[in-house]
């Protein structure tokens, strides 16, 4: 019987610690800035820009680099990298409680010493209910880190990556989109000034009426001139 217990203890404990769901994207942008951030996920979401990845979660390490000159998306990156790692730090504190916790069912070898029996199940069920704690809080700080990470990438977007600029490295001010000249773009029309009367030319002379010699046609009247 405690074999069964036993086993039905692990099960439940790597049901509540190891978590699921899983996902792909499956579209892709395919039309983007030469600079813009994009998002993507497979079980982690991913940024990438034109020239490959930039951040991945849970860290999103290298994204507050690559966004620095736009202090709201700065801001949120850094933060995303806090929760990132706060939320690692606590899912593995969890995970180990939790499988520590399962060495309370020792307990269950000393049937005949019930101080002992229940003294291993109970430390071991603490440890199981504060790594859960612990897996718990670490679940919430990865959905932080995420919702900061988008909003990084949507502060710079607007500030830059939309616009065709990007962040230097030495934390240069925002650039400003460069202007394609139009090759094709008629030139601008020149004004128009009036003319003095002076110096108008004179019309042209008229010519005159030639003179009709032969005979109208029948269907005709010649008229005297």
């Amino acid at each position: 019987m405690s074999k069964h217990l036993a086993a039905a203890v692990v099960g439940l404990s790597a049901v509540l610690l190891a978590g699921c769901g899983s996902g792909l994207t499956v579209v892709q942008p395919s039309v983007v800035g030469p600079h813009e951030l994009t998002l993507r996920y497979d079980n982690e979401f991913q940024i990438y820009s034109p020239q490959g990845e930039v951040a991945t979660g849970v860290r999103y390490e290298g994204l507050a680099n690559y966004v620095h000159c736009v202090p709201q998306a700065l801001k949120q990156a850094e933060g995303a990298q806090t929760a990132g790692n706060t939320a690692i730090g606590l899912t593995i504190t969890g995970i180990g409680l939790g499988v520590g916790g399962l060495a309370g069912l020792a307990g269950l070898n000393y049937p005949d010493k019930p101080e002992l029996l229940w003294g291993f199940l109970l430390t071991g069920l603490g440890a199981e209910v504060v790594g859960l704690i612990l897996t718990s809080v670490g679940r919430q700080q990865k959905v932080e880190a995420n919702g900061r990470a988008v909003d990084a990438v949507n502060f710079y977007n607007d500030a830059v990556g939309s616009r065709g600029g990007r962040c230097t490295r030495r934390g240069a001010e925002i650039p400003e989109p460069k202007v394609e000249e139009q090759e094709d773009a008629e030139p601008a029309a020149k004004p128009i000034y009036p003319v003095p009367p002076d110096q108008i030319p004179p019309p042209p002379p008229v010519k005159p009426w030639p003179v009709q010699t032969s005979p109208a046609p029948p269907d005709r009247i010649l008229l005297p001139q």
